[in-house]
């Protein structure tokens, strides 16, 4: 039987890997702009003008592409 891929894993990766820009929105509200640096099962190490955070994923509602964001704007 295959082995189902990890479509969270996979995507971080692909964020990392690319330098994404990203706008990390947590649960709380709060909204932290940056480039994924590293990620493991439980936490996102997040780059912030050379500042790195640490968000554990359970504090992570959602990851918009800042560039999407951009177009939403100027639209």
């Amino acid at each position: 039987m295959a082995e189902k891929e990890n479509i969270q894993e996979v995507l971080l990766e692909k964020f990392k890997s690319e330098g994404t820009e990203l706008t990390v929105f947590l649960l709380n509200g709060f909204q932290m702009k940056g480039k994924i640096v590293g990620f493991d099962e439980n936490v996102v190490l997040l780059d912030i003008l050379g500042t790195e955070n640490l968000i554990y994923k359970h504090a992570i509602s959602t990851f918009v592409v800042a560039q999407e964001e951009e177009n939403k704007e100027n639209a």
